[in-house]
């Protein structure tokens, strides 16, 4: 079944091209939104531009040689022989289940020995979490939620993660607790829109951006709009004034990247089309890969899935991949991981895999 893809207005029209192509490629012959789509691209000028950059930074991965040979030949490809499989890059592609295979080796057993323990770990929490405060809202692993807020501010709440809303009649503040957000603000010169982290806090008026809280960085990315970032380390102000940005507030506006470190804070710069895309992509239902390393790319998508990977040899974790994956279809990793490399995946449950070198 599609996954459905909402196309919603927004003043942001390289944000309405991406969901478009999204949308595009996931209802291929559908006459119905083929009209929608023509009738918002052929709207104004802009539209067509925007929708144009979209296709031509798709058409960038497109033309990668490993993506090329995957599309000519139908199947994932290994680096030849004088090439490193540091720079290898896999698409993902779609398969059949494969059959569960034997458990072999006390070796292999102490890895699903201990993906077990992290499963039942996240049992546990998972039934202490159902209990909330009011006012908190909390994802389940691979669950996400759209919260409209009092405001009419709207929250798009990522796997595993958890925020408090705290309004008054003076401000608005959001306690982001755990995992990533995306904030799509209501205005209101009155009362600022503060989201709290961890390490610091993004202030808002009216504006669309995305945080995410990894337990090791903090990163906002802006869609529209400029917010003001505070590191806590760096606030001067003993009394805090939330009706204007703190003195010691950077500034960073629409397409723009600034990642919270424990002790400082990264430069502003802007974010690039992949980045965006990426950001936008998880609330399609769908992540997108570009060269990451396998250890990454499995830290990722182990975010959506009570479904675990052990990785058993580090000489394995540096292999790179790339393409977008359906975040509800996990298998689809695991089978393109051992298609494309020489490895072998040891399926002890239909929960666990453990890769191992061929």
């Amino acid at each position: 079944m599609n996954k459905i893809i909402e196309i919603s207005d927004s003043d942001d029209h390289m944000d309405v091209a991406r969901r478009w192509y999204l949308k595009l490629e996931d209802e291929a012959g559908n006459e119905h939104v083929l009209d929608q789509f023509e009738e918002w691209v052929t709207a104004e000028p802009s539209h067509r531009q925007a929708f144009n950059a979209v296709v031509d930074f798709w058409a960038s991965i497109d033309n990668l040689p490993e993506i090329q040979e995957i599309r000519e030949t139908g199947s994932p490809i290994l680096s030849s022989a004088q090439d490193s499989e540091e720079n290898t890059i896999v698409n993902f592609v779609q398969k059949k289940p494969v059959e569960i295979k034997a458990l072999v080796g006390t070796k292999w057993q102490k890895w699903a020995v201990a993906a077990t323990v992290l499963i039942i770990c996240s049992f546990v929490i998972s039934l202490y979490n159902n209990y909330l405060p009011e006012g908190t809202y909390r994802t389940a692993t691979g669950e996400q939620q759209t919260i409209q807020l009092a405001d009419g501010s709207t929250v798009y709440l990522n796997t595993d993660s958890t925020f408090r809303v705290d309004f008054n009649d003076n401000i608005r503040r959001i306690h982001l607790l755990e995992g990533e957000a995306r904030f799509d603000v209501a205005k209101d010169q009155e009362r600022p829109f503060i989201v709290k982290t961890s390490w610091g806090d993004v202030r808002a008026v009216g504006t669309s951006f995305n945080i995410y809280d990894n337990d090791e960085m903090i990163e906002v990315l802006v869609f529209e709009g400029t917010v003001a970032v505070d590191h806590k380390k760096y606030r001067k102000e003993k009394v805090i004034d939330f009706s204007k940005p703190s003195q010691t507030s950077v500034l960073v506006t629409y397409g723009e990247r600034i990642v919270f470190f424990d002790k400082n804070l990264s430069i502003v710069r802007a974010a690039n089309e992949f980045e965006l895309s990426q950001k936008n992509a998880w609330r399609d239902g769908k992540l997108i890969f570009r060269g990451q390393k396998l250890s990454e790319v499995i830290k990722e998508i182990s975010r959506y899935s009570n479904k675990k990977i052990v990785i058993a040899d580090d000489t394995l974790n540096d292999m790179k991949l790339g393409g977008v994956i359906d975040i509800e279809d996990f298998d689809a990793l695991v089978h393109a991981i051992e298609d494309a490399f020489p490895v072998r995946v040891i399926r002890f449950t239909p929960y666990i895999a453990v890769i191992v070198e061929a």
